[in-house]
């Protein structure tokens, strides 16, 4: 055997001894599963795979919107993965927009936070951009530690689009992209997980639920008519449109009814502000998808407690991978009055 292949069967022997010896010292945890790196990766809050799976791993950032018609058409709402719709004074609502795997850039108009934004956004985030708020909100934001991002601190991440005959407070706008590397450095989690995606047949039980009518207030109703393939928006009488995109339309719905009061807190007018008397506990909760609805209930113990919907068996509610548009409506509790309905 000549000299050269003596050494390279010395050197193939060493090799295995070394890697026997790996295989023999190394903690279990580190030797990855066979096929757990083929492991299909969705994000949490759609259910769907990401352009890039390094989008999960990063944190959600959520971004106060206005829905008040004058600032028609909105932008950047078809791009969030969850958006939340919620009371405020006069009867209109608000939208807090989550974006994680998705983005725009050009998420508005911006407007001022509310006391009950950390319970809707904790713990999916605690990266908040927003145009303002009165001190009881600042307080309360940073008591839960909200990182709060709003035009002095959001820098080249916000801008001013003024639009003619438009109050300054209706044109503040911000990239999500931006917006998130601002605040990274102080909360960088990623969202964890809690909604269940997959067929509609997980759900048991269904309703037809081609349409759905949501009454905020006497002031605000929204509809959804189910196309086939979403639930298509429309409010104030026609299509609910954002800015370059046309009309919105969302995979899923759901309401979450709570105990809607008014608040000790008024604003410059004299209006009372909106609170939410259960933001823990449990509530009525339905979800439309595939054009059926799903009826059970909403469950949470703290607010640190990702809010999980339960079917009327106490299975989980399984969506419909897509956007999801939650809407917090007034129950029969409250004393602000509000109600929906669906249909074929």
């Amino acid at each position: 055997m000549s000299t050269k292949v003596k050494a390279a069967l010395i050197g193939l022997v060493g090799v295995l001894v070394a890697g026997g010896a790996y295989f023999v010292l190394a903690d279990k945890e580190d030797i990855p599963l066979i096929g757990e790196r083929f492991k299909p990766s969705t994000c949490p809050l759609t259910g769907e795979k990401p352009k890039n799976e390094d989008l999960i791993d990063r944190p959600a950032v959520a971004i106060k919107v206005e829905n008040a018609p004058v600032a028609y058409p909105l932008s950047g709402l078809e791009d969030a993965d969850i958006v939340y719709e919620e009371l405020v004074e006069g009867g209109v609502t608000r939208f807090m927009a989550i974006y994680h795997c998705g983005d725009t850039p050009k998420a508005g108009p911006i407007r001022s936070a509310r006391a009950v934004d950390p319970s809707i956004m904790i713990p999916t985030t605690r990266l908040l951009a927003f145009s303002g708020g009165n001190q009881g909100v600042l307080d309360d934001l940073a008591e839960n530690e909200i990182v709060q991002i709003d035009e002095n601190k959001a820098g080249a991440a916000m801008q001013r689009v003024p639009r003619e005959g438009l109050a300054t407070e209706h044109t503040l706008y911000g990239d999500s992209s931006k917006l998130r590397r601002v605040g990274q450095e102080d909360f960088g989690d990623a969202p964890p997980g809690g909604l269940e995606f997959g067929d509609l047949e997980g759900n048991g039980q269904t309703m037809a639920a081609r349409n759905v009518t949501i009454e905020f207030s006497e002031t605000t109703t929204v509809n959804y008519e189910f196309n086939g393939e979403r639930y298509a928006r429309f409010q104030q009488g026609g299509p609910f449109q954002s800015e370059g995109h046309g009309q919105i339309g969302v995979e899923n719905v759901i309401v979450e009814e709570h105990t809607v009061n008014l608040s000790e807190v008024v604003d410059v007018t004299g209006t009372p502000s909106i609170e939410i008397a259960d933001e823990t506990g449990s509530g009525r909760a339905t979800l439309f998808r595939n054009g059926r609805a799903i009826q059970g209930t909403w469950e949470r113990e703290s607010i640190d407690d990702v809010v999980v919907f339960k079917t009327r068996s106490g299975d989980d509610m399984v969506l419909a991978p897509g956007a999801v548009w939650i809407h917090l409506v007034p129950n029969s509790k409250s004393e602000v009055e509000g109600s929906f309905d669906f249909g074929n």
